[in-house]
């Protein structure tokens, strides 16, 4: 069952609110909910903490034992594999409606399971539909709770029962530095999902090859060379109007979202188009959301354009100037590479430059191109002193900050990169003038 941190699984036929649930157990709103069933297709991971005592939370898919469509039959596997995994099982079900056919499916899945298993009545408002899904007790199991994930109801009642079944386990510091959290990025169908599956080894994400099949980012904790890591998968990003289906347009969000709270992107790409505009912008938003950026050429066996050229496309056309890896999700080829290369990105975000070594570079770029000029008055570069890491941070002091230009701007911040090995790490440069 679970490792060090317990894992409490929230399984149940679809539509029934597990992604509800999820949210409120875990406190955020990263999952994509929708009236449409079966809007939940992957596992995801979260993290609770409740009266002292921390534990996941696994969101999965809906089991339809009914639907044999390929796609609901890897999303039914991805539920079974949650359970096997799972230290408490949260059987979810609409407590207005009571047990329906595919609810008994899931019941009879679940009495073998071995571990835990809590019967918890979503959609219970009022006094009345608690008392009505009592008769849910007729399923057979040991614990039944009744909730509104939507209002909050009963919340705490289910926390105090998958605290009171959890196994002991040493106690977690939530306080402690949190793990590199590494995103896959990249517009609709050029294989992010693959990507993941290829690098964990295993079917973790469902792949179709219908584009929009992931739909929420989906959290996985892994191990790279002793190091653990939060590696996350999302939906494609398109370019705003074209996501006119509301869960589309949610996904979106959730990307961009997943984007704000990593510390790497990578940047999915596919080598037979080459790198397009699309691509561009998927790499400009993880930009502006201070992410590290990595792009990845995948499908690598099926076209192998030229290598300098691309580096030459991202040098000048993304302001990070991300290093260029290359892949093949199908055989292969470079994903062991993937990993280690975001995990030096994440370093270099973290690293602090001495000040005399800034500032040694500072006049040397001072004398290599002197600051634009306004008349009699020159920008004169003064100091440079780096203020904070994750991103690197800088403040640079000048003499008159209204002398200093865009262009002359990035052009500093280019050479810095050059000098101080910051290609793809989002850089700040804070221009401070002097009074006189």
């Amino acid at each position: 069952m679970g490792d060090a941190v317990p894992v409490v699984a929230i399984v149940g036929y679809p539509n029934v609110g597990k992604s509800t649930l999820f949210n409120r157990l875990a406190g955020r709103r990263d999952a994509v909910v929708d009236p449409m069933a079966g809007v939940t297709r992957d596992r995801r991971q979260g993290v609770a903490d409740w009266r002292g005592r921390v534990f996941q939370i696994v969101d999965t898919g809906g089991i339809d034992e009914s639907d044999e469509s390929p796609i609901n039959r890897q999303v039914a596997a991805q539920a079974i594999r949650a359970i096997d995994e799972a230290d408490v099982i949260l059987f979810t079900l609409d407590g207005q409606t009571g047990a329906a056919a595919g609810d008994l499916d899931v019941a009879e899945r679940l009495r073998r399971a071995r571990c835990p298993v809590v019967v918890v009545a979503n959609k219970c408002e009022n006094e009345r539909a608690e008392n009505d899904a009592q008769s849910l007790w007729g399923l057979g199991f040991e614990y039944l709770v009744t909730i509104s994930a939507q209002h909050g109801r009963g919340i705490g009642e289910l926390l105090d029962q998958i605290v009171e079944l959890l196994p002991d386990t040493p106690g977690i510091d939530l306080d402690r530095v949190a793990p590199p959290a590494i995103t896959i990025l990249g517009r609709p169908n050029v294989g992010k999902s693959s990507i993941l599956n290829a690098i964990l080894g295993e079917d973790r994400v469902v792949v179709h090859d219908r584009p929009g099949t992931t739909r929420d980012p989906v959290d996985t904790i892994v191990e790279v060379d002793g190091r653990t890591i939060v590696l996350t998968d999302t939906a494609g990003l398109r370019k705003r109007g074209k996501t006119r289906e509301s869960v589309e347009r949610y996904s979106h969000l959730r990307a961009v979202q997943a984007a704000e709270r990593a510390d790497v992107a990578i940047v999915v790409c596919d080598a037979a188009e080459g790198i397009t505009d699309s691509d561009l912008a998927v790499a400009d938003a993880a930009a502006r959301a201070h992410c590290a950026t990595l792009i990845v050429m995948n499908k690598w066996d099926k076209a192998q354009p030229e290598l300098d050229h691309l580096h030459g496309v991202v040098r000048a056309k993304v302001r990070q100037r991300p290093p260029v890896e290359v892949s093949s999700a199908t055989t292969g080829e470079g994903i062991e590479r993937l990993l280690p290369a975001a995990l030096r990105l994440y370093d270099r975000m973290s690293e602090r430059v001495s000040t005399h070594k800034l500032n040694t570079e500072l006049r040397r770029l001072a004398e290599e191109r002197p600051g634009p000029r306004d008349g009699q008055r020159r920008l004169s570069l003064r100091y440079l002193v780096q203020t904070g890491t994750m991103p690197p941070t800088f403040r640079l002091d000048v003499n008159d900050r209204a002398l200093m230009t865009r262009d002359y701007g990035f052009w500093l911040e280019n050479r810095l990169r050059r000098a101080f090995d910051l290609d793809g790490v989002p850089v700040i440069i804070e221009v401070r003038g002097r009074q006189h």
